[in-house]
């Protein structure tokens, strides 16, 4: 791998328009021509989508999901719409079928499907929806008066509402946005061509050398790019069958569904595998093949993981939204233990660079015809992530390429951390509190507790004048964070006059 310096450059912006207008008014005659030009991938056929449907099975089906009869009469629901091709659909449900059903369902009727968590507050998911100009939203149950929604029915096992009397964006046919609140804000997306996420997936899936064979166990969620796209989209392209699980996680009840399911293929976060490693570490035998993601795992649990799982394929692998979002892969079974701590070498199609910083240390970069195409939603507060050009990412990571051509990740930037085993951005954190009356800014800081976890501690500064308390800050802090987001420890600050100008 080689290095490279290079200078940040402008993209463009999105363009957007009133409600029903016209495409040909509303797109960009770049955005225009790739519309003309985009032909879907072979996989993404009706018919090839439903019956992949068909081969996953879901562990918590909910009372009303939907039929695998369902998927063409979503297609045509969402081709119904009274929005241009490529609007903005915004899917908040559970792990299972039913939230894939949906999301293909979007997307084979030319719109461009994003998914939240479903526990995203209300106020939240109307921010998200109103930032990335969403025309409709997708929910378990809808209170039209709480979402700004009107129209609500009930469709494939879930309420539909579309929103009204506001601008929405459009993107043209084969576009996904990947929420990255994990790396940048609180409603900030990354536009994807829906084919550069299948490459994506295919060259992930040769990484580890996955099959049809396969049966995937999808327990991570699959809001997060990482099993939307390795998951769920690797199995539909190299035909696998899948298993729908939780969260939440459990490793009695992880262990339990390997072996009743006869999974072969799982991934893991590091702090999951900890749990696994803490409660024993021996897997079951069907399972042929591990990997993880989403953040370094301590080589030493790599180490223990193959002493107890001697015939395991253990693979490490790096990524990030932005970039597609797998970037390396380290078939950790087949090294020595001194590469334990590396990434792994890049896909194929990929390839990782790196810059100088201000600070003497380097920059990963990415470059690959997977990189997202955009922003979509509002700034991020973070450069995290940020494209130096078409195809080439800024990632934000400190780390080295060694002359054997592998990635290693020596830290995140500030803005980022693991807390309860998923990614945080700690600049979302500060921005919510901060939306508070009274609150002249907010500083974040990550601390261990007993059991070598890491949790999230706020302060908050605020002017005597009008000072929240902290019952207050929680309260506030609940209407806009996710779960993993709220901070254990809050401590209100008073400042001095004048202070809050520094």
């Amino acid at each position: 791998m080689t290095s490279q310096n290079t200078t940040p450059q402008s993209t463009a912006s999105q363009n957007t328009g009133p409600r029903n207008a016209p495409v040909p008014s509303t797109t960009s005659a770049r955005s225009a021509s790739a519309d003309l030009e985009w032909t879907a991938d072979p996989l993404l056929d009706p018919g090839v989508v439903a019956d992949f449907l068909g081969r996953v099975e879901d562990l918590s089906p909910t009372e009303d999901a939907g039929g695998p009869a369902g998927l063409p009469a979503l297609v045509d629901r969402f081709a119904a719409l009274p929005a241009p091709p490529g609007a903005v659909v915004v899917i908040a449900l559970p792990n299972g079928i039913r939230a894939l059903r949906f999301f293909f369902a979007v997307a084979l009727a030319g719109h461009t499907p994003v998914l939240l968590s479903p526990s995203t507050p209300v106020s939240r998911v109307r921010e998200v929806a109103r930032e990335l100009g969403a025309c409709a939203l997708v929910r378990a149950a809808i209170r039209p008066d709480a979402y700004g929604v009107t129209d609500v029915t009930r469709t494939g096992g879930a309420d539909l509402g579309l929103f009204t009397g506001r601008p929405y964006r459009h993107h043209g046919p084969g576009h996904v946005i990947l929420m990255s609140s994990g790396t940048s804000g609180m409603a900030t997306g990354c536009l994807h061509g829906l084919d550069a996420l299948l490459r994506n997936a295919r060259r992930h899936g040769r990484s580890l050398g996955q099959r049809a064979a396969d049966t995937t166990l999808v327990s991570l969620p699959v809001y997060y790019s990482y099993a939307l796209v390795a998951q769920v989209l690797g199995g539909l392209v190299h035909g696998s069958r899948l298993v729908m699980a939780g969260p939440p996680f459990s490793v009695a009840d992880y262990l339990a569904t390997v072996a009743g399911r006869g999974v072969t293929l799982s991934s893991l976060t590091p702090s999951l595998v900890k749990s696994v490693v803490t409660a024993g570490g021996e897997l079951p035998a069907p399972l042929r093949t591990l990997t993880v993601g989403g953040q370094a795992l301590d080589p030493s649990y790599v180490s223990r993981l193959l002493k107890l799982n001697p015939e395991l394929g253990l693979y490490i692998t790096y990524g990030l939204t932005e970039a597609g979002p797998r970037v390396s892969t380290l078939a950790a079974h087949r090294e020595p233990p001194h590469r334990h701590g590396s990434v792994g070498v890049p896909l194929d199609g990929v390839e990782v660079l790196t810059r100088p910083t201000d600070t003497g240390e380097r920059e990963l970069l990415v470059r690959s015809d997977t990189v997202y195409r955009r922003r979509v939603g509002e700034p991020a507060p973070s450069k995290r992530g940020d494209l130096i050009e078409p195809g080439l990412l800024a990632t934000g990571d400190i780390g080295h390429v060694d002359d054997d051509g592998y990635v290693y990740v020596h830290g995140r930037s500030s803005d980022f951390a693991m807390v309860r085993g998923e990614k945080v951005s700690t600049a979302t954190v500060r921005r919510a509190a901060e939306s508070l009356p009274g609150v002249v800014r907010a500083a974040t800081r990550i601390a261990v507790v007993d059991d070598d976890s890491a949790v999230l501690e706020l302060d908050v500064f605020v002017d005597d004048a009008v000072p929240p308390s902290e019952a207050q800050m929680r309260r506030h802090l609940r209407s806009l964070l996710t779960r993993n987001e709220l901070p254990v420890t809050v401590r209100i600050q008073p400042l001095r006059a004048g202070e809050h100008h520094k």
